[in-house]
This record gives structure tokens, sequence and C-alpha cells, in this order.
């Protein structure tokens, strides 16, 4: 009777070690916590270039963007999980001379609207870049990594 208790002991610590080895798997790392970053094998220009060409713009003018995305590296080299986490827009050209503007709710609606466009951009784009990264590595394993990316563009 007791060898019995004893298999079912053991097969549930091996399933506790399956779930923290899993687990671990599972964990996502931020930059400054790996031991190697992800990288491309071609450097992060080639993101850059693959942005500039697919990227979307919507109908505004004179503008600076600013996107930061982020998004998962895998031990694969794939990506998932990207997001568009903050946009900033500011005017591309600013007249010292100008006086303090106000903006109207109509305004403030529009420049919400580009936003969220901007940031759905951001992400498609993200999402459409195939390239295989080298992933990160800690304690000479691969392992997830998140990875932050900012987007910046001036549309005159």
């Amino acid at each position: 009777m007791i060898l019995p208790f004893m298999s079912v002991a053991a097969s549930a610590q091996n399933d506790v070690a399956t779930n923290v080895a899993v687990a671990a798997s599972e964990k996502v790392f931020r930059t400054p916590d790996v031991d190697s970053k992800p990288q491309l094998k071609n450097g992060i220009n080639e993101l850059s270039v693959f942005i500039g060409n697919n990227f979307k713009f919507p109908q505004i003018k004179n503008k600076q963007v600013k996107i930061f995305v982020s998004f998962i590296v895998e031990p694969n080299g794939s990506t998932s999980d990207v997001k568009a986490f903050y946009v900033n827009v500011k005017d591309l050209v600013s007249n010292a001379n100008d006086q303090v503007k106000i903006e109207t709710e109509q305004q403030k609606d529009l420049y919400a609207e580009q936003s969220v466009l901007l940031k759905k951009e951001a992400v498609r784009v993200i999402t459409a870049f195939n390239e295989k990264w080298i992933p990160a590595k800690k304690d000479g394993q691969t392992v997830r990594c998140l990875y932050n990316y900012p987007i910046n563009f001036n549309i005159e």
C-alpha cells in the first residue's frame, strides 16, 4: 500500500517541477535583466527602414510624432504581444511669436482620434515585420524578452 502512495507523491513532485520549468520558460525578462539583448542580424536600422517604407501616415501635417511600442522577442526569434503604449504629437515648426493656442473640443477629439490611428498603425507595421530576431539570453539560455522601440518621424 505504501508504494502507490509514494508513486503518486513522486508524480505530483514531477508535475510541480514541470510546472516550475514551464513557468520559468514563460517568464518575460526586461532588457536590463538579460545577459544579451535581442537584436536583428542586420542591425536595428533594418526595422527603421521597414517602418519608414510601410507606415501609412494619417492626414496630419507639420507634426513631429513619437510613438513607443513594445513587443516580446520569443526564444525562437519571433515577436508577440505588440502594443503601442505612448504617442506624442507636437507641431514641427513652432513660431516663438505665436500666442497660446486654445484648442476647441473638436480639435481635441481630432487629436485623440489621430493618436488612436497612429497607435494602431504602429502595431500593424511592427506586426508585419517578419524578420527573425536573435533572441535574448540569460544564463546561457534563450529567453523571452520585452523590447521597447521608439518610432519617430516628422510629417511636413
